[in-house]
């Protein structure tokens, strides 16, 4: 399905407010999503954006593939980078902003040989600060990637019943998923950025700590991994936490539930509980306004007077400092429900909220959900 075109004209009419308000004459966009989400199509290409004018998108392969499914009008072919100090000059440009959160320094300095005369400045945050507020036509392609999450949850009892190993429960939740439109690959951003379909952890191994900025990690198939499951057997007591992400249309839903093997864990049923409590209290703070640190700090409080502070969000130096994320066309957009980011939450954002707590030896439990911040307050998106 295309991205209707006022969709696009939406974004770009944005961005090039937030270009003006950072004094930058244009932006060159080469990473894929930023692309996907000014275009509305996946491409090998520069994106011209200039703050007062129409974009230039500049495509080295499958000219009609952009042209089809794009919605940009003024598409040209691009055979070498040597035509861009020429565009440039053209557009008058001498502040050029850049994605410098992910463009590989080689890229930077190539264009830094080829356009000696500009001022190359970091677009990212303007970008992401646009990125971060939601259309309804993006909150409803997130609606329908809920509605992936909610078939493995009806079907995770029946699974983790019945499979042998927390691998085995993984397998079979994807394959309902991608029965229901699932996309397949999904997104995240920054280096080393992994994304699969979530994690199901089970028993011990759902505390083994993380390599990656994330509360659970897991073993993983193999050292070169190193994060999933591990193929622990499910045994009597076991929790095990399915934390799934669906993707309709590029747009992604998070969310987390939490089972049992035969007769839960004494510690992790009470711990889970405090995490359905925590969720329940930060859903009213889900309104504009609030510093997006606000919910990490208050699930920390919460957490630590129920005596389970020590296992918020992880576990020794692996704990991170969030409770959180924005979460759109990437797994990790603004706003960062974290220590440290003061920045309110907005009408529109769409946030993955994830209350959890870890023992290591023992498990890992929690719960999350995906809201979408409104007025009135949050509209939960994953409503199993």
């Amino acid at each position: 399905m295309s991205v209707p075109a006022d969709e696009i004209a939406r974004r770009l009419a944005a961005f090039r407010a937030a270009l003006t308000e950072a004094s930058i004459d244009a932006a060159l966009i080469v990473e894929a999503t930023d692309l996907i989400y000014l275009t509305g199509v996946m491409a090998d290409a520069h994106l011209v954006v200039p703050a007062a004018g129409e974009p230039i998108f500049l495509v080295r392969r499958n000219l009609d593939r952009a042209t089809d499914d794009g919605r940009i009008v003024d598409v040209r072919p691009f055979g070498s980078f040597k035509e861009l100090p020429a565009l440039f000059a053209e557009l008058g440009t001498l502040r050029l902003g850049l994605e410098l959160d992910v463009l590989p320094a080689a890229r930077y300095l190539r264009y830094q040989a080829l356009l000696p005369a500009l001022e190359l400045v970091d677009v990212s945050d303007a970008l992401a600060g646009v990125r971060a507020v939601k259309s309804e036509w993006e909150i409803d392609q997130s609606r329908i990637a809920a509605q992936q999450v909610q078939a493995a949850f009806t079907l995770a009892p029946e699974t983790v019943a019945t499979q042998r190993t927390d691998r085995d429960v993984q397998i079979a939740l994807e394959h309902a998923m991608r029965l229901v439109g699932h996309q397949g690959p999904l997104r995240f951003r920054g280096l080393n950025g992994q994304m699969f379909y979530g994690a199901v952890l089970a028993g011990p191994d759902a505390a083994v700590a993380p390599w990656a900025d994330t509360p659970l990690g897991g073993p993983g198939p193999n050292p070169a991994v190193g994060k999933g499951p591990g193929g622990w057997e499910l045994r009597d007591g076991d929790a095990i936490s399915v934390d799934l992400v669906g993707g309709w249309e590029g747009y992604l839903a998070d969310a987390t539930r939490t089972f049992f093997r035969g007769t839960p864990n004494p510690l992790l049923a009470e711990a889970l509980a405090v995490c359905e409590a925590i969720l329940a209290d930060l859903e009213t703070l889900m309104v504009p306004g609030i510093p997006a640190e606000q919910l990490y700090l208050r699930g920390l409080e919460l957490a630590t007077a129920a005596g389970f502070g020590e296992h918020w969000m992880g576990h020794g130096s692996s704990r991170v400092k969030f409770v959180g994320h924005g979460i759109g066309l990437e797994i990790n957009e603004r706003p960062f429900l974290a220590q440290g980011f003061a920045e309110p939450l907005v009408a529109g954002n769409v946030i993955a909220v994830e209350p959890k707590l870890v023992f290591p030896g023992v498990g890992a439990v929690g719960i999350e959900n995906s809201y979408v911040v409104r007025e009135g307050g949050p509209e939960r998106l994953t409503t199993s």
